[in-house]
Order: structure tokens, then C-alpha cells, then sequence
């Protein structure tokens, strides 16, 4: 266990010259670091009153690779996890390896769709009876973090207004197709928690992909899961429509379009006040939800039965979770802008 001198001292600082300061490093640090004399440092200054030091463009850190092994008798599902967790840890290579067994088919399937269909800017390299190589080649942040979270939130608002026109149109192969855009959200959002996960722990990487400090990481972790969480509750909707036992009534249609229109704008406003800090924006998103979520409880309990009430009651829950998913988003808003409206004494 590390000491508190292993991971904080206090230096003075010391005026050299008429505009700069100077302060000594620990050369214990200095050495652990592998900093050597004469090398650049960059010095970041924090929106929380804090300085990041850290080797300057070009101490970029070595290509991970990671070797696992697996047994035929491993579910797919354990194959599957210990893939991604190695993917949103950093690794730039990723062995599978079965140590003289034959890859069992189903396995060697898993590995090959889940790099297609999950995981951006991957390829299988190498591939025998007994080894898999995965490579990652995508460079962050090539795809910046802004880009990619705008193409999963836009991605995800679209899946929502689709299922409803699959419900409304009644047309269970529309449907089935709106779903399957489930998986691209889902590769955006493993591509992004990669990117904050290593930006946490490289402060050279934390600005490159236009984060202020490691707080943020915490933050946008939270916003990638809850709109992947809102995709997987609009595929959901969609699925609905295969269990509609007759069209819908007009009436109906109309108040749960209604309903729709008025969770995805909540959806896509706080998004908004996300991305432009805009406090206000938030208080007035919070209470649009609170307010959807009356109306589909009000919705909910004043259905009459008919044919189709058990999928109804499915989607409305979907659309109500998704305002709730919205809610978790204005929360992260609310505490990052909340020093933006008091003042400090």
C-alpha cells in the first residue's frame, strides 16, 4: 500500500525571472515516471482551480496487448465480457487463446460478431484452430467524443420516432429492422466509455477528446449509459409491434404519438443542456418530465381493455422509462452548471 509521501507532498513555489514561477519535483516521482532531463512537460490549468502536469506530445504511452485464454467449456457469454472489459480498458491488441484446443465454432462465431457488430475500429488479424488476434486501430481521438456522442443520441431519438411509425404503420418488419439499430448505439457507446475510461487516466488524453477534468469521465459515463438505455427501450417498442393482435385505434395512436413527441423532445433538449452547460435549459427539462410522466400515468390508468391493452401498457412503460432516463441526464447537467447561479463566500 502506497504511503502518503508516495502520492502527495507540498513544495514551495519560487519566482525565476520577472513571469515565471518554479516549483521542485519529487525526483523519486521523477524517476518512477521515467522523465528524463530535458524532456517536455505540459501544464494544463483546470476550471477547479487545480494544475494537471504530465509528459508533453510525444511520451504517449506503449501499445497494450492482452492474451486471454479460454476453454471450450467457457460460456459464450463469459467470452463475451472478458472481450469487452479488455476493449474499454485501453488494450490495443486482444489475444484469444485456447493453449493446444481447437477454437469451438460457436466461440470462434461469438468473437467474429462481436467484433463486427460491437466494437468501432476492430479487426481480426490473425486467425488459427487455436488463436484469435484482435486489433484496434482506430487512433483516439480520431472519432472525437463530441462527434460520437452526437451520432448515439441522434441515432437513438431516430429509433424512437421509427417505432412509433412501426407501431402506427402496424408492420412488425419494420419493426424488426428499427431493433436491429440497437447495435449501432451499443458500438458507439462501448466506443465512447473505451475513450473515458482511458481518458480518466491519461490528462493528455483527457483534453484531446475536449474534457475539462476526470469529474467529467463520472459525468458522461452516466449520460452513455442512460442513451443506451433509452435505444434499448425504444428496439423494444418496436419489437411491440409483432404483439399488436389489431391495428391501433386512432385514439389511441394519437395520444401515445403525443406522448412520444413530448419524451424525445425532453430527451433531446437535455442533451442540449448538456452540451451547452445551460442550467436553465435543465430546470425547464425537468419539469416537461415530470409533467410526461403524469400524463402517461394518467394515460395508463385511464385505458379501457381491448385487444392490444397488455402491449399498450408495455409501450407507455417504455416511453415513461425513457423520460426517467432523460431525468438521470438533467441531473448531471444541474450538478455540473449548479456553480453557475451562486455565489461563493
Amino acid at each position: 500500500m502506497q504511503s502518503l509521501q508516495d502520492t502527495k507532498q507540498t513544495r514551495r513555489i519560487q519566482i525565476s525571472g520577472g513571469s515565471t514561477y518554479t516549483i521542485s519535483l519529487p525526483k523519486k516521482w521523477v524517476d518512477e515516471l521515467k522523465i528524463k532531463n530535458g524532456d517536455n512537460m505540459t501544464i494544463i490549468k483546470n476550471a477547479n482551480r487545480s494544475m494537471t502536469l504530465y509528459p508533453g506530445i510525444g511520451a504517449e504511452m506503449p501499445a497494450k496487448k492482452a492474451i486471454i485464454i479460454i476453454s471450450q467449456k467457457d460460456p459464450e457469454e463469459s467470452i463475451r465480457r472478458k472481450i469487452i472489459a479488455l476493449y474499454l480498458n485501453g488494450y490495443k491488441t486482444i489475444q484469444i487463446t485456447t493453449k493446444g484446443m481447437k477454437i469451438l465454432s460457436e466461440h470462434s462465431r461469438l468473437i467474429k460478431d462481436l467484433v463486427r457488430r460491437s466494437m468501432i475500429g476492430t479487426e481480426i488479424v490473425e486467425s488459427d484452430s487455436e488463436s484469435m488476434t484482435i486489433q484496434i486501430l482506430t487512433r483516439l481521438p480520431e472519432l472525437t467524443f463530441d462527434v460520437a456522442l452526437k451520432r448515439m443520441y441522434l441515432m437513438t431519438s431516430n429509433m424512437h420516432r421509427e417505432a412509433i411509425e412501426a407501431l402506427k404503420k402496424h408492420d412488425v418488419e419494420y419493426g424488426e429492422e428499427v431493433a436491429r439499430m440497437d447495435d449501432e448505439v451499443d458500438r458507439f457507446s462501448l466506443y465512447i466509455m473505451r475513450t473515458l475510461m482511458m481518458a480518466i487516466q491519461n490528462a493528455s488524453m483527457l483534453y484531446d477528446v475536449g474534457l475539462e477534468q476526470p469529474s467529467d469521465c463520472l459525468n458522461f459515463r452516466t449520460v452513455i449509459s442512460r442513451i443506451e438505455r433509452i435505444a434499448d427501450h425504444a428496439a423494444l417498442m418496436a419489437k411491440r409491434t409483432r404483439f399488436l393482435k389489431e391495428p391501433l385505434e386512432p385514439k389511441m395512436l394519437k395520444e401515445l404519438e403525443t406522448l412520444s413527441n413530448d419524451v424525445i423532445g425532453c430527451f433531446e433538449n437535455s442533451i442540449s443542456a448538456l452540451v451547452n452547460k445551460d442550467h436553465i435549459l435543465a430546470e425547464k427539462v425537468a419539469s416537461n418530465i415530470a409533467k410526461v410522466i403524469e400524463d402517461e400515468k394518467e394515460l395508463m390508468y385511464g385505458m379501457r381493455e381491448s385487444k392490444n391493452s397488455t402491449a399498450i401498457k408495455f409501450i407507455l412503460e417504455d416511453i415513461r422509462r425513457t423520460a426517467e432516463y432523460s431525468s438521470d441526464i438533467i441531473e448531471v447537467v444541474i450538478n455540473e452548471t449548479i456553480q453557475n447561479i451562486i455565489t461563493e463566500k
